[in-house]
């Protein structure tokens, strides 16, 4: 593969940014096979945005020819007070999760946060020295990669967070750090420190984060893109904003049916959302079937034609909605079908 089809795998969708674009071609005109890595805390019951949305990057990012990682950020789930800190149900849900990206992302090399650290004095040594160069506002700025605002009480774990992640990238020998827009403060952090302590240089990258499946909140008009992103995207935490990935067909058409999807409204629209971030990057179609008094079947071929209908009321929202849950169960049947039987007990290991 030529580095120009190289780029434009790695930009397409679900992907949304590149620091930078020029950065980029310079790395893989130098390196043909960058080391990628994104981290991914263990909190709770992963939804389709961790699995299909991060694996489906991921899984571009390997066919690029990139050395792709998944860190499962165990100690960064002690410190952010996830699953109440327990270190044995951490262990459990990382194991779980270790699993799933096995199953979606086979040529990903996953590996445990606890383990990267055993002792490795160098890492914690990097932590302290970006420590040393990061200001409590800036820090506490980049905290909305938690969800949290600025004006909320932040335990001082939680302050290590975005340093151990800096320092991840550095432990791993990341060129493309990757992960959610909603992290991009962190990852230009990391650059400027490391640029400051002339370490190598990194080209981050951050996938689009799907919106919560609830009607969007409103924002206040001085909120930056990264304070919106965070308080609009899909959480497992508020019954109805997501799906989770071990969701069945029926629990998956249950969700959707009460999703947010006015009529002819296209922008903030989370259904639409998942077509274009979800269902048109891994299947590449859509496939509306309907009576053919409503117009009757139609296939879509690119996500502008089904915008465009939806946006001229050519398709009405619950035929959009029965599309929808129809292709997602198929693109999870695989999943649900490797791992459903141990729903139970999966779901066990998360309960608050």
């Amino acid at each position: 593969m030529d580095i120009e089809s190289k780029i434009k795998l790695i930009k397409s969708e679900p992907l949304e940014e590149v620091i930078t674009e020029n950065d980029l071609k310079e790395l893989l005109e130098t390196n043909p096979h960058p080391k990628h890595y994104i981290g991914i805390e263990i909190s709770g019951m992963p939804h389709i945005g961790h699995i299909l949305v991060a694996g489906k990057k991921i899984n571009d990012l390997a066919k690029a020819g990139a050395q792709t990682q998944v860190l499962l950020a165990d100690w960064h789930t002690v410190a952010n007070n996830k699953l109440g800190g327990d270190w044995e149900r951490i262990a459990k849900a990382s194991k779980f999760y270790r699993e799933l990206f096995n199953a979606f992302c086979p040529d990903t090399k996953v590996v445990l946060g606890s383990d990267l650290y055993k002792g490795n004095d160098e890492y914690w040594k990097l932590v302290v020295q970006i420590a040393r160069r990061t200001t409590i506002a800036r820090a506490t700025r980049t905290l909305v990669i938690q969800g949290r605002s600025e004006k909320e009480t932040l335990h001082v774990s939680q302050y290590l967070y975005p340093m151990m992640q800096a320092a991840d990238i550095h432990a791993l020998d990341v060129d493309i750090p990757h992960a959610g827009m909603d992290q991009r403060r962190i990852h230009v952090l990391a650059k400027e420190v490391f640029s400051e302590m002339r370490m190598k240089k990194i080209v981050p990258i951050h996938h689009h984060l799907l919106p919560s499946l609830l009607e969007p909140p409103k924002i206040s008009g001085d909120a930056q893109k990264e304070e919106i992103v965070a308080s609009m995207k899909m959480s497992k935490s508020r019954p109805g904003s997501a799906i989770p990935i071990l969701a069945d067909s029926a629990e998956v058409s249950s969700i959707l049916k009460t999703a947010w999807c006015p009529e002819g409204v296209v922008e903030e629209n989370p259904v639409l959302q998942l077509c274009r971030y979800v269902i048109f990057p891994i299947n590449g179609m859509l496939e509306i079937e309907r009576p053919a008094k409503y117009g009757g079947n139609v296939n879509y071929g690119a996500y502008a034609e089904l915008e465009s209908d939806f946006r001229e009321r050519k398709l009405h929202p619950a035929d959009l909605k029965v599309a929808v849950s129809s292709t997602l169960s198929s693109i999870m049947g695989p999943i649900y079908g490797k791992f459903g039987h141990r729903k139970a007990e999966i779901l066990d290991m998360f309960k608050q």
